[in-house]
């Protein structure tokens, strides 16, 4: 017998009932199972952001509380601002005598003494007695010649005896600063730490350094003393960028700008051309080579970078002439817009190439 209007009605009406909750039951399942959660904090000083895309919400949020947990605990080991941590202790130890270092501190310290020594000395550490003599923690100063003088010979990380778990200062004068690679470290350890099952993108920005895992990132190389202004566009797809420049930080002395960068060859404020980037595969590498090469000069930091595989370099110098940006090939080549020409060893690049290693 055939069903009646009314019960197909009925059928009709159920069965829209049932795709409706199929439907929402979809939409809930996609929903919890692809999560980003951006967290925004201050840490070492300056801002702190970590954004981790994950399977699940709640993966995403263990993985942003395993990163913060491990800069936390960097700042704790490393900040000289803090009278308790164990690089402070360190500087306070007697000339000549062994003091014992965690595990992780003398990691630091033997990566740190392997840069020092890639880069001749121009990124350098052991620049605590210049940063004082300059003032640069108390407003800003201009040194006599003899302290300048006694400072300068003072900061040499040659100074720092390291010998696997421990560490010797050989003057009195030797006083690590943190600043140049500091963030570094907290970068690399944080993206380590976020790793995990159901983890994908992590990118952690800690100061303007930034660090990334699990997919690409696009960036902006700005105009040194016009942030607005953007130069070029860069994909990342691993790795860290640190860019270096005296352009908005420093002390006015006598109605002059004292630069924060420390070249501590001459234990005079570093020549401010502009500002320097670099990418490495490795947080704490680039940001201790941001410093080192920015020292070292555009001319004199390309050519190190064309000698040293596997570091991308840009240089922005800003004058009286005008904006001049130069980079490495490998950097170019991850351009994917450009508002002025990029110049490399292999000429000048349009930027809309997609790719390379970064």
């Amino acid at each position: 017998m055939a069903a009646s209007p009314a019960l197909y009605r009925a059928r009709s009406l159920r069965w829209r009932r049932i795709r409706l909750v199929i439907l929402l039951a979809g939409l809930i399942a996609a929903d919890a199972a692809a999560a980003e959660v951006e967290r925004r904090l201050f840490a070492m000083g300056t801002e702190l952001v970590v954004t981790v895309s994950a399977d699940t919400r709640p993966a995403a949020l263990a993985a942003s509380e395993r990163a913060v947990a491990a800069i936390a605990a960097v700042e704790r080991r490393l900040s000289t601002w803090r009278p308790d941590s164990e690089l402070t202790r360190l500087n306070a130890a007697p000339v000549g005598v062994p003091v014992p270092l965690s595990a992780p501190l003398a990691a630091d310290l033997a990566e740190v003494q392997r840069l020092w020594r890639a880069t001749g000395g121009a990124f350098d550490p052991a620049v605590g007695s210049l940063v004082r003599a300059w003032g640069l923690r108390e407003g800003g100063r201009r040194p006599g010649a003899a302290e300048l003088g006694e400072a300068r010979r003072a900061g040499d990380f040659g100074r720092l005896a390291l010998t696997g778990r421990s560490a010797t200062r050989l003057a009195a004068g030797l006083i690590l600063e943190e600043g140049g690679f500091a963030k570094g470290v907290g970068l690399d350890a944080a993206l380590e730490a976020a790793r995990g099952p159901g983890v994908g993108r992590v990118v952690v920005d800690l100061g303007g350094q930034l660090a990334v895992v699990g997919g690409a990132l696009e960036l902006d190389l700005v105009a040194p003393r016009d942030r607005s202004r953007r130069l070029a566009r860069v994909r990342v797809a691993s790795g860290s960028v640190a860019t270096s420049g005296n352009g908005e930080r420093g002390a006015i002395v006598d109605g002059a700008r004292v630069g924060h960068i420390l070249d501590p060859r001459t234990g005079r404020p570093a020549r401010d051309f502009g500002s320097l980037t670099v990418w490495a595969p490795a947080a704490t590498e680039a940001d201790a080579l941001a410093t080192g090469l920015y020292v070292l000069g555009p001319d004199a930091a390309l050519e190190w970078a064309a000698a040293h595989p596997g570091i991308e370099v840009a240089v922005v110098e800003d004058d009286v002439r005008g904006l001049r940006v130069r980079a490495t090939p490998g950097l170019a080549a991850i351009a994917v817009a450009t508002a002025v020409p990029i110049e490399t060893s292999h000429g000048a690049v349009a930027g809309r190439a997609q790719g390379g290693r970064p």
